[in-house]
């Protein structure tokens, strides 16, 4: 589609719906399916609308074989509600909508819940700081659902996502951005959406060119995509890993790289990025232990951001430090991470920190899959970097 990002529009009544088609055209490009048909929504869809009587059982079995893959994949769903009934409203959320809109709403609400996934132009026109790291984690949700389904990682949702990320730092900041990547609940979800916010902010402090500072925000987005293909056991168990477990754990750097590769729209330095960045200065990393000048620049950027990311958030199995604590385990991976780096990434610490110390309210931290963290020190218990990874 030429780079476009597509709306799909769901209708029972194609015939009432062209005049919505039309409309949402402006925002990306729009296409028009029937329920009856025998269609399939792929990685080219952007978000969907679903314009259909949710009370009728027949449209009901027709829209949940429809809405499958957009539901694994996180792809946003706008159900458009024709009858004001309790019946509709319950049983368009179960088929998994993700907005609410009545068929007689402003054509506004329409723009502004489709805007976090419109052509660049409307975006820039119409969101918040708020609103944008809110779309980017609906637009990585989209990203890490096809990576969990093995499908096609569109390289122009890539761009868009970076695009929200690095507008909402921008504009509001990195204590803001943390605020919304904690209401969270998934690890990895959060972790990586976490990484990206730092790097955009660490990229602007090093006062990186828009091009550079994209390249390092896009590196960090991708970098732990391959964790989709992890088994949720592992990746929130909170006991130690067994050997099996842990060999399956660092298997997601080859299962990411591997993934994008073979797409072939990702450049060389973004795949170094997703296989290496557990590498270490010392050689003491994974998956081929480098050392020294074999890790490139992007990588060790990145790898100081998700170290930083992985101390100061709650995880299943260990506490978030506090920003002071986490800078100073970074400090004494001197060796391990570049020192000059870590230095200079003192800024981001600071911005992070809010008023009390921590990066954000602790307390909106969703420990994902678990109430409460087990005690003691963010340790790894892959036996690599502070905090498991």
């Amino acid at each position: 589609m030429s780079g476009d990002r597509a709306i799909l529009l769901i209708s029972d009544r194609t015939d009432r719906s062209q005049d919505l088609a039309q409309r949402l055209g402006p925002l990306g490009a729009c296409r028009t399916i029937g329920l009856s048909g025998r269609e399939t929504i792929d990685g080219g869809t952007n978000a969907v609308v679903v314009d259909a009587a949710f009370h009728n059982p027949e449209n009901v079995e027709h829209l949940r074989r429809l809405l499958a893959w957009p539901r694994a994949a996180r792809v946003p769903i706008i159900a458009i509600l024709r009858h004001k009934s309790h019946v509709e409203h319950v049983q368009a959320a179960a088929l998994g909508a993700t907005s609410l809109l009545l068929a007689d709403a402003p054509f506004a609400d329409f723009c502004a819940a489709l805007a976090p996934f419109a052509r660049p132009a409307m975006r820039r026109a119409s969101l918040t700081p708020k609103q944008y790291a809110e779309a980017a984690g609906l637009q990585f949700g989209s990203l890490y659902g096809a990576a969990a389904e093995g499908g096609r990682i569109d390289k122009t949702s890539v761009d868009d996502t970076t695009d929200s990320i690095m507008a909402a730092v921008a504009e509001g900041g990195i204590r803001q951005w943390l605020e919304v990547v904690w209401t969270h609940d998934d690890v990895t979800y959060q972790h990586c959406l976490l990484v990206s916010g730092l790097a955009a902010e660490f990229a602007a402090s090093l006062r990186f060119t828009s091009n550079d500072q994209k390249h390092l925000i896009r590196g960090a987005l991708l970098h732990d995509l391959g964790k989709a293909k992890i088994p949720h056991t592992i990746l929130n168990k909170p006991a130690l890993l067994t050997d099996e477990e842990r060999a399956i754990m660092r298997s997601h750097v080859r299962v990411g790289h591997d993934l994008l590769r073979a797409q072939g729209d990702y450049d060389s330095t973004q795949l170094e990025v997703v296989l290496r960045h557990h590498e270490l200065l010392d050689g003491s990393g994974y998956p081929d232990g480098l050392s020294g000048a074999r890790i490139g620049d992007l990588v060790r950027l990145v790898t100081v951001c998700d170290v930083y990311a992985a101390l100061i958030e709650r995880r299943p199995y260990k506490r978030p430090l506090e920003p002071a604590q986490a800078f100073k385990t970074l400090r004494e991976m001197e060796g391990k991470l570049e020192g000059p780096l870590v230095r200079a990434f003192a800024k981001v610490v600071e911005k992070s920190a809010a008023p009390n110390g921590h990066p954000g309210d602790l307390r909106k931290r969703r420990t994902p899959r678990r109430r409460s963290a087990p005690p003691g020190p963010a340790t790894d218990r892959t036996g690599a970097t502070p905090a498991r990874h």
